[in-house]
């Protein structure tokens, strides 16, 4: 046990940031402009939240399933898990999440918060931080603006929209959509903190916050 006492985060990381950062931004040169749709998309279902409508809403949801699914592939798939062997399983929890996305989509019929409401105004701020901060998170890390994250294409920023579309739409039955994102953004928190990066602060961030907004009775 004492032996134990004397590892720290670091010791468990598989890689160096050196190494993670620079798989980041091969990830971002190979997909542009791919993250310009991506940030589309995020656009639009920061429009639906902002709407009534069934429909928008749905389509929503259906959004943020094509987001994991991709996320899933393509980063933690083909190339996350070359330097992670763990991420086969955050392949599987990702692929998993947007599976239940859809399944999401048959309780979208519930009526939505006030638009005046705080819960619903936070969950907007929340894809709105993951929709625009990420992106500008290296120049405040002293990274190369390369490894910015984007909506879609990235985990981080893609669990933020929908942590934000979850807690503005909570039907009671969307809580079952709400542990793999925190899930991840604990994973990706505690990943970053080991790297000794200043962006570790972000997610962090959004759990405290989701768990804040969960507590809001309107």
């Amino acid at each position: 046990m004492a032996e134990w006492a004397t590892y720290t985060l670091a010791d468990f990381l598989m890689f160096s940031p050196r190494v993670y950062f620079r798989l980041v931004e091969r990830y971002n040169q190979e997909l542009w402009p791919f993250q310009l749709v991506s940030i589309a998309g995020a656009l639009a279902i920061l429009f639906a939240t902002a709407t009534d409508g069934r429909r928008a809403r749905a389509a929503a949801m259906a959004t943020l399933s094509v987001a994991w699914f991709f996320c899933a592939w393509q980063f933690l798939w083909l190339r996350y898990s070359t330097i992670n062997w763990a991420m086969s399983y955050g392949t599987a929890a990702f692929m998993l999440q947007s599976g239940l996305l859809l399944l999401g989509i048959r309780w979208t019929d519930s009526a939505a918060l006030p638009a005046n409401s705080l819960r619903r105004r936070g969950g907007i701020g929340l894809m709105v931080f993951g929709l625009l901060a990420y992106p500008f998170l290296p120049l405040i890390a002293g990274r190369a603006p390369a490894s910015a994250e984007s909506f879609g294409t990235m985990p981080d920023p893609t669990a933020a929209v929908t942590l934000g579309v979850l807690v503005a739409f909570l039907p009671r039955k969307l809580w079952l959509l709400l542990p793999i994102p925190l899930l991840w953004c604990a994973f990706s928190a505690l990943t970053l903190l080991a790297m000794d990066d200043f962006g570790a602060w972000a997610p962090f961030v959004m759990i405290l916050t989701t768990f804040a907004l969960l507590l809001v009775r309107s």
